[in-house]
């Protein structure tokens, strides 16, 4: 708690003059179990320096089940597109409920899915996904070689001596987040 003390999201409220605007899309960042959006603030900040400017937040109980969830992630996305695409971004559990999500999602409808260090299983096929996890994190370790068969990621990356919280705020795993939505994006008329 004393490492989030202050709720600056207010401040982030504040829209972009459009002229200044870089894309219509709407991302939605999903903290970790346990957190909160403050988690999230560096990400959020930075995305709007790129040109985002339609960002939300996704909150969850930690008493709810991981599929009410990701329904009611998919429901907020659906609700924010506004017809340009949503992009993911998530933390742990919630790289795993945006999974869930945007297999949930109308076909098209996602830009973007980006998780940091969020569990995985051998048997998933999540294609369209950047999965960036730390080295040394004890809470999801990264898959190995062998555990990485053809199509379980679009991209795979492991940040060297980063752990499970130090993976949101390290600067190579926050500009391949950035470059990644950036890619994917409908640009602004």
């Amino acid at each position: 708690m004393a490492s989030y003390p202050f709720d600056c999201l207010t401040i982030l409220q504040a829209q972009i003059p459009r002229r200044f605007r870089s894309s219509r899309d709407a991302v939605i960042l999903v903290h970790g179990n346990g957190g909160d959006r403050t988690n999230m603030l560096a990400m959020s900040l930075l995305l709007r320096l790129t040109g985002f400017d339609n960002i939300g937040f996704f909150t969850y109980s930690a008493r709810q089940s991981v599929d009410d969830s990701a329904s009611q992630l998919a429901e907020m996305a659906a609700q924010a597109d506004g017809g340009a695409g949503v992009h993911f971004i998530g933390h742990s559990l919630g790289g795993t409920i945006a999974r869930m999500a945007v297999e949930r999602s109308e076909s098209g409808r996602t830009r973007s899915l980006v998780t940091l260090g969020s569990p995985w299983s051998a048997g998933q096929r999540s294609p369209d996904e950047v999965a960036i996890f730390g080295s040394d994190d004890p809470i999801v370790a990264p898959p190995r070689g062998d555990t990485f068969p053809d199509g379980m990621f679009k991209r795979l990356i492991v940040l060297r001596n980063t752990g499970h919280l130090a993976v949101l705020h390290h600067d190579e795993a926050i500009r391949i987040a950035l470059s990644e939505l950036v890619a994917n994006r409908i640009a602004s008329p």
